[in-house]
């Protein structure tokens, strides 16, 4: 019953645009592209292999030699991007058939999140003390676009909705009518 009124509470400030065909919130555009930014350490390290493929190393090239991957990346740095990769999955299979652990982590998708920003700054912290890396313009503006990202989680009331809505497997979708 009260899962019933928070879900009637949500839909009160939310248009029908704004649900899927499984009557529940759309991810929103910036979220998806939160959640693909803090994979970007992935995408770091497979730089320098995508610059063999002959049309796409065109286009990388000038952007392998402005960051290189083992500056800006590490193995540690691929491990702080594990929840946010977690969270892509579930975000992916997020429909009625979906197993119970996707939406395990999709109800707690925001603090999975969240744990890449904290880990990734944290390790960022440490490599500058460390004397690992420098500080620079690249890692300054990862820094500041992380901070921004937590000030997106922690207030965006959207984020949270969408991350409290998991489609109903269709069997419980029968019981609840």
């Amino acid at each position: 019953m009260k899962k019933n009124l928070n879900q009637l509470l949500i839909m009160k400030h939310y248009n029908l645009v704004d649900y899927n065909q499984y009557e529940v919130l759309k991810v929103p555009l910036f979220l998806i592209l939160a959640t693909f930014y803090l994979l970007k350490h992935y995408l770091i390290i497979a730089l320098p292999i995508m610059a063999h493929i002959p049309i796409i190393g065109m286009v990388i090239q000038p952007l392998i030699q402005v960051m290189p991957s083992e500056q800006y990346s590490s193995g540690a740095l691929l491990y702080s991007c594990i929840p946010a990769l977690l969270v892509t999955i579930s975000m992916a299979g997020r429909k009625p058939t979906a197993s119970s652990w996707l939406r395990w982590i999709w109800q707690r998708g925001i603090w999975f999140l969240l744990s890449t920003v904290v880990l990734e700054i944290g390790l960022f912290i440490l490599y500058i003390v460390l004397g690992i890396k420098k500080l620079n313009e690249v890692l300054l503006m990862f820094i500041y676009i992380d901070f921004v990202l937590i000030i997106y989680l922690l207030r965006s009331q959207w984020v949270r909705d969408v991350f409290a809505q998991f489609p109903v497997p269709a069997k419980a979708n029968d019981e609840r009518e």
